[in-house]
């Protein structure tokens, strides 16, 4: 089955590749550099061999209300901070108790599921459907950017910690790292896409007169 994508035989299309391929790259690029400097200047120290025990540094960045305040006050506040942790699971530590032998090829099918089936969704995706389009990619993004950590490290880094404390709710969300934000960012893009439920501009690439219509 051929992976050519149609809408590249635009002009217009391709101007969107361009700037997909720039966002797909910067994403995992900038989750890559952002975990490594976690890494870095947040772990404190690391067992040699036994890769669940370590020791990480809270770094503050922002809050507001009063996050120190004693459990018992329930305080109003919101919180970010930076702190190093590891995940052997999904985004948000989804099932990182799985056993080894069943986590580790787990990940690495669905991964390669992923990528083969975003590969021949954005094969037929409609030209208009924009949304869609940087959904998946952004999806894509996540997805490998937590893939390579898995398979050089045998877990992913992530660093990002948020809490809050809003009129009574009080919540520590689980810790989580910028592919986690692409992967959301991208799901959230796509329900946005079908609530707007564009009608789908397919051209004829048969035709001369194609292009034309589609770049308008």
């Amino acid at each position: 089955m051929s992976m050519t994508l149609p809408f590249l035989k635009t002009v217009r299309g391709k101007q969107i590749a361009l700037a997909l391929v720039f966002i797909f790259l910067s994403a995992i690029g900038i989750d890559q550099v952002t975990k490594r400097h976690a890494q870095a200047s947040l772990m404190t120290w690391e067992h040699p061999t036994n890769l669940d025990m370590f020791k990480s540094t809270v770094y503050p960045v922002a809050s507001v209300g009063k996050p120190d305040a004693p459990y018992a006050a329930n305080e109003f506040f919101i919180r970010m901070n930076f702190q190093y942790e590891r995940n052997r699971g999904a985004a948000f530590s989804m099932l990182s108790n799985l056993p080894d032998n069943v986590r580790v090829p787990f990940f690495y099918l669905v991964t390669l599921i992923c990528v083969v089936y975003i590969s021949f969704y954005l094969r037929t995706l409609p030209i208009n459907f924009h949304l869609t389009r940087f959904g998946l990619v952004m999806i894509l993004a996540g997805a490998i950017g937590n893939f390579i950590d898995r398979l050089i490290q045998g877990y992913v880094i992530d660093f990002i910690s948020v809490g809050w404390n809003i009129f009574g709710w009080r919540h520590d969300f689980a810790v989580f790292n910028v592919a986690d934000i692409a992967i959301n960012v991208g799901i959230i893009a796509f329900i946005l896409e079908m609530i707007l439920r564009r009608k789908p501009l397919i051209a004829d690439f048969g035709s001369a007169a194609a292009p034309a219509k589609v770049e308008g």
